[in-house]
């Protein structure tokens, strides 16, 4: 009975084990994958055997975990060893997950004592990201310890909290496997061979770097060297990942050929002098990226050799999905070259917003410069905000100065500016200059002490731009070969537009003129106008070209109209109650209102009536009234009467500056006794009247009169009473006595004399006197040879006027 109980037991057994392994496929899914499912894992495919040695052999395993596939086949496992021949990763994006915001922990892995070693003898590694597969190989020699080998050559250890190990990783395989267009991956070189640590939240990764770019850039070689350390952290909770880069050694070294990529130009070659072709980068000791916050305390960039440039960046903090929007950084560089003495600039950034400082000094201007100069300092301030998409705000400044500057024939001294621009947040924008000079020549013409102060305010908004201008500008001399101009002020407004609309107010010798003009590119109106002042602020300038002549009383106005572009104009003078000195020569009351037009380089103006009170020059002419006109340049004046001796004169032309001409003079009814008794201690006494013609011949700047007649109109007498020439005659030439004494008391009947003037002031008379004398009942016809410097007399009675005497005491003591 017991055995059949036995058998029935064997057998009931052996039918289990016998089911058991023929549904052992559906038995294991249903135990296990509800296991696997709790902890996300999928198991889709299995399916094993039990060899002869009692190993089990799976022919093929299919696991999916977040999407991530995983495929094994060919696998052998026994209590010591399990060995999978093949197997197949694929790499997918993960799937979106409800608990993306838990937290990470510590590594608390479980590990048993005893296990099965593992190995992998191939595994592929398929992804989207990837150009190509990748294949390893995995053997774990000694237990939690693995071997990596293949495209990527590694070795592992697994403790319960801590997975580390190292591994080595270079250019080859990146370009084999990472799916990229970007061209610079084929020139980058590297090779790495790395440490690493991860303890569930922290990554670390530690060792040594060498990578070289080397680039072409059309002619131009770039090349790119880093060796060192580099020590990586990267924590899964706070997603901070730091870079330990101090170590690291980077050079930047450019063939000479990249020069050649500056455009042609004449600044060309002086660029290429400055440009260093080897540099330095040195980084942090650390530089982080946190929530998407990019840290990075320092970055040095310099050049190797005397071309010193050396570029600071510091406290650089940015958001790399808006890396402008939210920059924050520090930024310095220096420059100094054998042609730059220095060049500085200072700059904070934070976000849109840029400040900060800059200075260069020169010692001249380079060499493609349309100057020379010496002694050229450069500095200012800015502080602009809201650069980025939008019209910035803020303000810059510039201040320049310059010992010695020469440019298009210009050459000035000791110049200053200073330069201010700003714009607020309603697009309200000024510059202002300033502008000081000590002096400045151009050719034959020198200025000295200037200063200049000009604004410009508009709005930069929607709509057509006007700019309001004002300026105001001082120089206290203007000197030319021909004329000097002192204390010249300029007072300027205008409007900006599409053309330029401009008034200036200014005073040149104190003397007041207003200037309108209209500036386009089609035309340049102007007006001039001359306010009604003093004649006496033209003194300054007449001694300039006459020293003797001056100004004593009078005003002058003027109106002047016209196009600079067509070098046209049209002008209206007026002169009132002018008077003048030249020397002792006195002109009194002038009055003349005269028009005319500048055209083509041609002056005229019309015919114009003038006025003169009275000129005395030892003679006192009156009244005299002529006209005077300005053609093609040429300045004339005619038709001139005036009173003379209690008769009167005419002229009947005199070209002003022709070098040879004849202008006639007339007299009629002249008061012989006042031409006679000019010199009133002469004793001689003649009455009645006289008229005469006298050709004045103008021979390049001698005048001479030739041919001149003077002539008796009417009867006269002559007296002759002590007489100091003539009684000397009458007792030497005692033979002459009856003839000399008719003289003392003639009735005149008929004059007539010859006029001769020379140069030098001489004067020669030949005279025919014809007469009657009552007491010796006696017809008398006398001739009479007359010579007498006339120069020498008019000298004599101007100095013995009384009237020219006051006013050129007056008007010394002025000193006008």
């Amino acid at each position: 009975m017991f055995k059949r109980v036995g058998l029935i037991v064997g057998v009931l057994l052996l039918s289990t084990l016998l089911l058991s392994y023929v549904f052992r496929l559906p038995l294991l899914q249903w135990a296990i994958a509800p296991e696997l499912k709790k902890a996300g894992i999928t198991l889709s495919c299995l399916d094993f055997s039990i060899t002869s040695e009692l190993n089990i052999h799976a022919d093929k395993v299919c696991v999916n975990y977040q999407n991530q596939q995983l495929q094994l086949t060919g696998i052998t496992a026994n209590t010591k060893r399990i060995d999978i021949k093949n197997a197949v990763l694929a790499v997918n994006s993960l799937p979106k997950s409800d608990n993306a915001n838990q937290l990470a922990k510590n590594l608390d892995l479980a590990l048993p004592l005893n296990r099965p070693l593992i190995s992998i003898k191939q595994l592929v590694v398929k992804s989207d990201e990837l150009n190509k597969s990748l294949k390893i190989s995995i053997l774990e020699p000694e237990l939690n310890k693995f071997n990596v080998t293949g495209d990527i050559n590694a070795s592992a250890i697994l403790t319960a909290d801590k997975v580390s190990g190292q591994f080595e990783i270079n250019d080859t395989l990146l370009k084999q496997v990472i799916n990229t267009k970007n061209t610079l991956i084929a020139d980058f070189n590297f090779n790495t061979q790395q440490a690493f640590s991860f303890d569930g939240i922290e990554l670390e990764l530690n060792g040594d770097i060498s990578s070289q770019l080397a680039h072409t850039y059309e002619q131009c070689k770039v090349n790119v060297l880093t060796t060192g350390k580099l020590t990586t952290h990267f924590n899964l909770n706070s997603q901070a990942l730091m870079f330990n880069t101090d170590l690291l050694n980077n050079k930047i070294n450019l063939t000479p050929s990249c020069i050649e990529l500056i455009p042609p130009s004449e600044y060309a070659g002086f660029i290429s002098k400055q440009v260093p072709l080897n540099w330095q980068l040195k980084l942090p000791q650390s530089i982080s990226l946190e929530a998407s916050e990019l840290s990075v305390p320092v970055i040095n960039l310099m050049s190797e050799g005397d071309k010193q440039f050396d570029f600071l960046i510091t406290d650089t903090t940015l958001n790399i999905t808006s890396p402008l929007e939210y920059l924050q950084t520090n930024l310095s560089a220096q420059i100094n070259t054998p042609d730059i003495n220095n060049i500085s600039v200072n700059a904070q950034i934070s976000s849109a917003a840029i400040k900060g400082d800059y200075a260069v000094m020169l010692e001249g201007l380079p060499e493609f410069a349309p100057a020379t100069a010496n002694g050229l300092s450069l500095s200012g301030h800015f502080n602009i905000s809201e650069f980025i998409d939008s019209k910035p705000i803020g303000l810059i400044n510039a201040k320049l100065t310059l010992n010695s500057v020469d440019a298009f024939d210009i050459s000035a001294v000791q110049y200053q500016g200073d330069l201010t621009a700003k714009m607020d947040k309603q697009l309200n924008a000024e510059v202002a200059l300033t502008q000081q000079l000590k002096s400045a020549e151009y050719k034959e013409f020198k200025v000295t002490d200037i200063s200049n102060t000009l604004t410009a305010n508009a709005n930069l908004g929607v709509g057509e731009l006007f700019a309001d201008l004002t300026a105001k500008t001082n120089i206290k001399a203007a000197n030319s070969p021909d004329i000097k101009l002192n204390n010249i002020k300029v007072e300027s407004t205008g409007l900006q537009s599409r053309a330029l609309k401009a008034t200036h107010h200014a005073f040149i010798n104190d003397v007041e003129l207003v200037v309108n003009h209209h500036m386009s590119s089609q035309a340049h109106p102007f007006e001039v106008i001359i306010p009604e002042q003093s004649t006496l602020l033209l003194n300054e300038l007449i001694r300039q070209f006459e020293p003797l002549a001056q100004l004593t009383e009078g005003e002058f106005n003027g109106y002047i109209s016209g196009d600079i572009n067509l070098q046209n104009a049209l002008f209206n003078m007026g002169i009132s109650h002018t008077s003048a000195l030249y020397n002792d020569y006195l002109a009194s009351d002038l009055n003349s209102v005269f028009s005319g037009e500048y055209n083509s380089g041609k002056l005229n103006v019309k015919p114009t009536t003038f006025n003169l009170n009275e000129f005395r020059a030892g003679a006192v002419v009156k009244a005299i009234k002529g006209q005077w006109q300005v053609s093609s340049n040429t300045a004339l004046i005619n038709d001139v009467k005036g009173s003379v001796f209690g008769g009167e004169f005419s002229l009947d032309t005199y070209t002003i500056g022709k070098p040879n001409q004849v202008a006639n003079v007339k007299f009629e009814n002249i008061d012989a006794s006042k031409l006679v008794t000019l010199d009133d201690k002469s004793g001689i006494v003649l009455t009645g009247r006289l008229a005469g013609s006298l050709p004045v011949h103008f021979d390049s700047g001698k005048i001479e009169i030739i041919d001149g007649s003077l002539f008796s109109q009417g009867t006269g007498n002559l007296k002759i009473t002590n007489n100091a020439a003539f009684d000397s005659v009458m007792q030497q030439q005692q033979e002459l006595q009856p003839v000399l004494g008719l003289l003392t008391n003639l009735d005149i009947q008929k004059l007539n004399s010859s006029v001769a003037l020379k140069n030098d002031g001489w004067l020669k008379l030949g005279v025919n006197l014809q007469g009657y004398n009552k007491a010796e009942q006696q017809q008398v016809n006398f001739n009479y040879n007359h010579e007498e410097n006339v120069f020498t007399l008019l000298r004599a009675l101007r100095l013995s006027d009384e009237i020219t005497q006051k006013v050129e005491q007056q008007y010394s003591q002025k000193g006008n």
